[in-house]
């Protein structure tokens, strides 16, 4: 379905293919330091990504280099909270794959930290919105990791997070540039991923193919 040049034709959005497995698993070692080493994938996880659902891996390469990626799976709307690896069939996907889902549920998003603040992550994005076009979903679901919760967590609740993030008083590194390439909240999801710097939180969020749509939850 792709690829696709950004930023000055400098980088390239592609589906990924199993030869790019190891250099995705040194994306996700570099990009999520203090997630549990249970919860990372690895090269093993990614092939059976793109033997699941091929359409929906995503890589960034500059030069032949794989500098982040991306990987999905098609869900249904999810009716009761699950863990990260509740929710993505112990990261393997195999289970947690729906062929006819009409959502496309992010569980990856890493760019490696010297390529961050360029927008990528919103270019990838963009990318996989494209792709929820042409295979007819609603859109996309995540859930960020509040990465800057973690250092408040001791002085405020995850709702009082959100809200401050709302308001602006501060930015979180993860959730902040999700909401700039256009996610809404949903909710706040307790225990959802074993990394402290994220307070073991993250926040469900929609990003809908129709700009119109709305959630009803």
């Amino acid at each position: 379905m792709i690829p696709k040049d950004v930023l000055f034709n400098e980088f390239v959005i592609r589906n990924a293919t199993p030869e790019d497995a190891v250099q995705m698993e040194y994306v996700q070692k570099q990009c999520y330091p203090s997630l549990d080493p249970t919860e990372l994938l690895n090269r093993n996880h990614f092939i059976n990504h793109i033997k699941v659902f091929p359409e929906g891996q995503i890589v960034l390469e500059r030069d032949g280099v794989i500098v982040g990626s991306a990987s999905t799976f098609r869900s249904h709307f999810p009716t009761h909270e699950a863990t990260f690896l509740e929710s993505s069939d112990n990261l393997w996907i195999t289970n947690a794959h729906i062929p006819d889902g009409e959502w496309m549920y992010g569980i990856d998003m890493g760019i490696l930290p010297e390529y961050r603040g360029l927008g990528l992550s919103t270019e990838m994005y963009l990318v996989r919105q494209e792709i929820c076009k042409k295979l007819g979903l609603i859109g996309q679901l995540i859930a960020g990791m509040t990465i800057g919760y973690g250092k408040v967590k001791h002085k405020m609740t995850i709702e009082e997070y959100c809200y401050a993030l709302e308001i602006k008083k501060f930015t979180d590194p993860t959730v902040t540039p999700q909401k700039k390439a256009g996610f809404r909240w949903i909710k706040p999801l307790y225990n959802h991923i074993n990394d402290p710097e994220a307070g073991f939180a993250c926040i469900l969020m929609y990003y809908p193919v129709d700009e119109n749509f709305k959630l009803k939850v």
